[in-house]
């Protein structure tokens, strides 16, 4: 168990202000950052800005009454809790995690360093405009940029990039609690358009192997409402905070996504020990792993599944090595003394 030592560390508070307490990578790895944090003995506060699905008592959190994807009224009283909040903390740092945050944090009036944190290579994606605008406000509140992307020097309309500093692991390593032993093709996380789950489902249909969809998001209904009659071929779990616990360890972890900011799914089968299959773009390269780990569309991940069915995936679980250095680049304690850092010198 990682062990924080308290540090003679004289800083002003700090508020995080996340999406969530739960959720995907960023929103696990601020909620970790913000714990060790305060085992280091600073003063750090979490504002959620979104209610989670099953919420937890998190010390010195705060989690607003917002419902994700809320209409303009419930996002106007939410940044006006929001507000109430900051000024309670009266922090000395603003650590700003992904869109919503960003928004807050620019039409925020309150004295403060502000550091926003890029988790995607393609950031307001859907909604230009308002990125133009959000982020033209931060350029004028001198905003420091962080970025979990490792090539990534230049934030798209937001300037030089500070710092790289990668999201940590923040769970054991664990043994698959199912009983199941078969074999599975397993999606993890958002279910959008640009993730492709129902790449990894019509795999599972071609081949009649068994599917695990893991996550939530806009197409989700429409997904079960079209394989209603595959059911127990078929399954879709929704959001849960720990689906490793679901997963066979005979099981294979596909991403098909058109592209990822940090991959914190993959971080997670990887060092889980799973088979895994990526999509072959600049995004998954950067994990630097193997050609074979890598498929160029539909027909060639089907190729590949079945190819490496006789060995239930065995030659694709990544090498030692490279799952070793993975673990060292992702520790909690190594990033929570970059972060230390970075705010110390600012």
């Amino acid at each position: 168990m990682l062990i924080m030592k308290k540090r003679d560390i004289n800083l002003p508070a700090i508020a995080i202000v996340s999406n969530a307490t739960t959720g995907g990578g960023a929103e696990k790895s601020m909620l970790a950052l913000h714990q060790s944090f305060l085992k280091y003995g600073l003063k750090s506060n979490l504002i959620a800005l979104n209610q989670s699905v099953n919420p937890k008592k998190i010390p010195h959190a705060t989690e607003l009454n917002r419902k994700w994807k809320s209409g303009v009224i419930n996002t106007w009283r939410n940044y006006l809790d929001f507000k109430k909040s900051v000024k309670n903390i009266d922090p000395g740092f603003l650590i700003l995690n992904c869109e919503l945050p960003e928004l807050y944090g620019a039409v925020l009036s309150h004295k403060c360093k502000r550091i926003c944190v890029e988790h995607t290579t393609k950031p307001w994606k859907n909604q230009k405009l308002l990125g133009v605008f959000v982020r033209s406000l931060l350029r004028f509140k001198k905003v420091y940029w962080v970025t979990v992307v490792s090539t990534q020097e230049k934030i798209w309309h937001g300037g030089s990039v500070l710092s790289f500093l990668p999201n940590p692991y923040t769970y054991e390593l664990f043994e698959s609690q199912t009983r199941d032993s078969n074999t599975s093709l397993v999606f993890l996380g958002g279910l959008k358009p640009n993730k492709h789950p129902e790449w990894v489902i019509e795999v599972g249909l071609t081949l009649d192997l068994p599917v695990q969809i893991f996550g939530d998001g806009e197409l989700r209904n429409n997904l079960e409402n079209k394989y209603q009659r595959y059911t127990n071929q078929i399954k879709f779990f929704g959001f849960l905070s720990n689906p490793w616990k679901m997963i066979s360890s005979n099981s294979i972890v596909i991403v098909p996504s058109d592209y990822e900011g940090d991959g914190m799914v993959i971080v997670e089968a990887v060092l889980s020990g799973h088979p895994i299959l990526l999509r072959d773009n600049v995004d998954l390269r950067r994990f630097g792993f193997e050609d074979k780990h890598y498929f160029n569309n539909l027909e060639d991940l089907i190729l590949i599944v079945k190819f490496n069915l006789k060995t239930n995936f065995k030659n694709l679980v990544v090498s030692p090595t490279k799952t070793k250095n993975l673990q060292l680049s992702r520790s909690l304690k190594k990033i929570t003394d970059n972060w230390i850092n970075l705010i110390s010198n600012l």
